[in-house]
């Protein structure tokens, strides 16, 4: 039973970094999102 704060800081880590992780995919999802705008308005203007 001494080992429950070792157990809670691995846990709390793994989920620190799961968290990291999501966030990260978000912001290059964004990114992707202003990408993919930014060719449509070229393509359109392109095509007229």
């Amino acid at each position: 039973m001494d080992n429950f704060g070792f157990l809670f800081a691995a846990n709390a880590f793994v989920w620190g970094g799961i968290i990291y992780f999501i966030y990260t995919l978000k912001q290059r999802n964004r990114e992707l999102e202003k990408d993919v705008e930014l060719l449509k308005e070229a393509i359109s203007k392109e095509s007229r």
